[in-house]
């Protein structure tokens, strides 16, 4: 094996680990005729692995082609009726397209359409932390504190993966703290979709960093029950994440166009 397909293969293994619970509430999300348990271990591993390249690996194009786990699946597993029945209700939701005689694709986002979720799902986000101020328990104040720890650690020593799964654990515990089942379902299905750009926004200049930050003082104002402040700095945080996201999105945007003139002189 090649050092640079090498080097992918632990890659993609070690991001589909991080996004290893993610992983699997999607795949029984979208493989809704096959329990998890149903499935043979090589499907299991093929849909986890396909599904974190496709909606979190940066350097896959949007518009990938994943036939190859259609094709994996036949080759080495024991049926590709699950990797289809996923990939169908993918489309349904908006985040594959199925394209006659050629497969699926990632569901391509415009910027506007990225900047507009990104403000839906920053606007969800602050009224879930807002419910969360004013009904936590000191039990799952202790839990986002060690939470937040382990986001500071990783943000230390951790990688852009590794850091967006924390994030997303300590998100998904404040939204369970409001109380709201469905808040929790909107915002979850936001985030499928998103994603990809969230990772992506992190990659952006100092971003880990400053969500780190934004984080620290979140659950500080959460742990006070002071809902002003939660209002404030939730509506900052998701300011920002929306910003990097756009940022990030103009400069591959900027990258790409410069690549096609390369290619066309």
């Amino acid at each position: 094996m090649a050092p640079k397909t090498r080097d992918f293969a632990r890659h993609l293994a070690s991001g589909t680990v991080s996004e290893w619970e993610r992983i699997d509430k999607l795949v029984v999300k979208y493989a809704k005729n096959w329990e998890m348990k149903r499935m043979a271990a090589i499907d299991r591993c093929i849909l986890r692995m396909a599904s974190y390249e496709l909606l979190a690996e940066l350097d896959t194009p949007v518009n990938v082609i994943i036939n190859e786990a259609v094709e994996i699946a036949k080759r080495y597993g024991l049926s590709r009726t699950p990797v289809r029945e996923a990939l169908r209700h993918l489309a349904a939701d908006g985040l594959a397209v199925i394209l006659p005689h050629a497969g699926a694709q990632v569901a391509a986002l415009s910027l506007a359409e990225i900047d507009e979720l990104f403000e839906i799902r920053g606007a969800l986000e602050v009224l879930v932390a807002v419910r969360a101020a004013s009904r936590v328990t000191p039990a799952i104040i202790k839990q986002l504190r060690a939470q937040f720890a382990r986001s500071e650690i990783v943000v230390r020593n951790g990688k852009i993966e590794q850091i967006a799964a924390e994030n997303a654990r300590l998100h998904e515990m404040i939204s369970a703290a409001a109380g709201s089942p469905q808040l929790v379902r909107l915002i979850g299905s936001l985030s499928e979709k998103l994603w990809r750009f969230r990772v992506a926004s992190l990659s952006w200049s100092n971003r880990p960093r400053e969500a780190l930050l934004e984080h620290r003082a979140l659950v500080v104002a959460i742990a006070r029950h002071d809902v002003d402040a939660v209002r404030t700095l939730a509506t900052r945080h998701a300011e920002k994440a929306r910003i990097a996201a756009t940022r990030w999105y103009l400069d591959q945007d900027r990258a790409s166009a410069r690549r096609a003139r390369g290619g066309a002189s």
